[in-house]
């Protein structure tokens, strides 16, 4: 499996709009950024412009080029050669670029916690490639003191190639695919990636959550408990639980549903499902994140 983890050092930003003449732009910046500092559209265009220049010598396989664009810092960590294997093997194992959407941008200068005194830009972005659909990751920018231009300090991928992609669907389920991107693609600040299906409650016989919590608690065999505000209910002729989430949450209602399942004579198996009539995107969150409490993402990242 293709992937490149890391985690982003900037701090969390706030966006704010600010006039450029008859038009608006989103301009994000970081809390600890320089008080009542704007980057200017030139510098913004500027930093744009170098951002795709990189990826440009990256993707002709210019490296020679594109590693005079790094910064010191980062060349502490890679080599001429280094930086060239790297690159050629993941244009290898992804190959060509079909399409590139750039996701956010965001700004600070000067901001304690950061390595050097300056501008940083961090773009967040995300690709598909001929063998591999899913990608994503960002950039960092660095422009020094009184310096011109911007140098690459830092740039992350996580990538996921569709044959890795097809075996963890072949050898388990597609949902089990989707997972496992969704959980690599936690490391993209600002990437939303592909929701999940809409199949998330097959194995709950009920049709919505309060006819579930209705008929779960009228069962013989049961016993509650309240976890984090949740209320959980065992049924043991059933070899279930059922955990609903409290009022006030935000993917309430919801129910997670979990079971073992009995496999040929002697084998069994766990699952999982969710019914959840709350927003999606909070839905698809609670169902990852259940997912990975209970270990139903289980996938070796290579």
């Amino acid at each position: 499996m293709i992937v490149r983890l890391a985690a982003l050092a900037l701090a969390l930003s706030v966006s704010s709009a600010v006039a450029a003449q008859q038009t608006m732009r989103e301009v994000n910046i970081t809390q600890g950024s320089s008080p009542g500092w704007i980057p200017s559209e030139e510098l913004e265009a500027e930093a744009l412009a170098t951002w795709q220049r990189f990826n440009e010598l990256v993707e002709t396989g210019d490296y020679d080029a594109a590693y005079a664009m790094i910064g010191e810092g980062l060349r502490a960590k890679y080599s001429p050669e280094r930086f060239r294997e790297d690159r050629t093997q993941a244009a290898a194992d992804r190959g060509a670029l079909v399409l590139s959407n750039r996701v956010k941008i965001t700004w600070t200068k000067d901001s304690p916690g950061v390595p050097y005194p300056g501008t940083f830009v961090a773009i967040d972005a995300s690709a598909a490639f001929a063998k591999a659909n899913r990608m994503c990751g960002y950039t960092i920018l660095h422009q020094a003191p009184g310096a011109k231009g911007f140098k690459v300090t830092r740039f992350e991928e996580n990538v996921m190639g569709n044959a890795n992609f097809a075996q963890i669907a072949a050898s388990h389920s597609e949902l089990q695919a989707v997972l496992v991107w969704r959980m690599l693609a936690r490391n993209c600040p600002n990437y939303v990636p592909e929701p999940l299906p809409d199949t998330l409650a097959q194995g709950i016989e009920y049709g919505s959550v309060a006819e579930a919590r209705a008929a779960v608690s009228a069962k013989e065999g049961i016993e509650t408990k309240i976890e984090n505000g949740w209320t959980v209910i065992a049924h043991q002729p059933s070899y279930s639980v059922w955990s609903f989430a409290p009022e006030g949450a935000l993917t309430y209602p919801a129910v997670i549903k979990r079971w073992v399942e009995p496999v040929g004579e002697k084998g069994s198996r766990a699952m999982m499902a969710m019914r959840c009539e709350a927003n999606k995107l909070a839905c698809d969150a609670l169902f990852d994140e259940m997912a990975l409490r209970n270990g139903f993402t289980q996938a070796a990242f290579e």
